[in-house]
């Protein structure tokens, strides 16, 4: 499984890295992830879940997203037609610092830059006005691209129908050293949720006691860990159930719960539905 650090490889000869995923590709970092760039995501059709910090948001018919960098998140993107794509553009920070500021014209694109830090999640028809933009990218040269991007943020700080995801969220507080010990416990349920995940074993990696590290994550997350833990997992259930007609017990383990009774408690908790009705309602069966 892919770490939940996202390693963002920008070429030299490009500002920008630019990927479009269809039904049948998927996001290497497609769990739980923290990278300090900013990333510009547009999904074209679908429903699905967006799953930034501690705050869930559900979406119909495609999204258009903006956060700033070292912010938690899953990935947006949804399986649920074949012709869905998604489009991410993701650049450091130094193109709004270094790059952008060269340009007294660019000072609207630079404030909606800043506000990104908020997460702003665009209203439906601008999406479907600048769709054709985002598809556009895979036929572009790195100067194209470049123009193309440019020409998408002026169309978005023109227009000020989006919602606001967070008041504020000010990751900045943190010391690196806060935020890269958080990358690291994202990583360790990534790669373990389906063993015996231990607190205090967690804790020890990442140099922290028991309490001293529980204290932490409550701070940066807002949560407690076992809390993000079972979620998680409930996640990779619901994956799982995607994947294939797979029974509740397969899944359940396969997820890392043990307990028939406290799988479905937790998945009722965060689906709002058990395990066998969320499969009647997938597949039309009980299983």
């Amino acid at each position: 499984m892919k770490p939940m650090l996202e390693a963002i490889n920008v070429a030299v000869n490009s500002s920008l890295k630019i990927e479009t995923y269809s039904n049948s590709s998927y996001c290497e970092s497609s769990g739980w992830h923290i990278h300090p760039e900013y990333e510009l995501v547009c999904v074209k059709n679908g429903s699905g879940v967006v799953h930034i910090g501690s705050t869930k948001k559900r979406y119909t018919n495609g999204l258009l997203i903006f956060l700033a960098g070292n912010i938690p998140h899953a990935d947006f993107g949804n399986k649920d037609h074949e012709d869905n794509l998604e489009v991410v553009i993701q650049f450091k920070k130094e193109f709004l610092e270094e790059k952008l500021k060269i340009f007294p014209e660019l000072g609207a694109i630079k404030k909606l830059i800043e506000k990104s830090r908020q997460v702003l999640i665009f209203e439906q028809p601008i999406k479907d006005a600048l769709w054709n933009n985002f598809e556009e990218f895979k036929n572009l040269d790195n100067q194209g691209k470049l123009i193309n991007f440019l020409s998408i943020l002026d169309r978005l700080s023109k227009n000020d129908t989006y919602e606001t995801l967070f008041d504020t969220i000010n990751l900045s507080r943190f010391k690196k050293n806060e935020i890269w010990r958080l990358e690291e416990a994202f990583e360790y349920v990534n790669n373990n949720f389906h063993k015996n995940i231990s607190v205090a074993k967690v804790s020890s990696q990442l140099g922290f006691t028991t309490n001293s590290f529980c204290r932490f994550f409550k701070k940066m997350t807002n949560r407690t860990f076992i809390d993000f833990v079972n979620e998680f997992r409930v996640e990779k259930a619901i994956q799982f159930f995607n994947e294939s007609n797979s029974t509740v017990a397969d899944v359940m383990y396969k997820s890392g719960f043990n307990d028939a009774s406290y799988f479905t408690r937790q998945f009722k908790r965060y689906q709002g539905t058990t395990p066998s009705h969320y499969l009647k309602l997938c597949y039309g069966q009980l299983v």
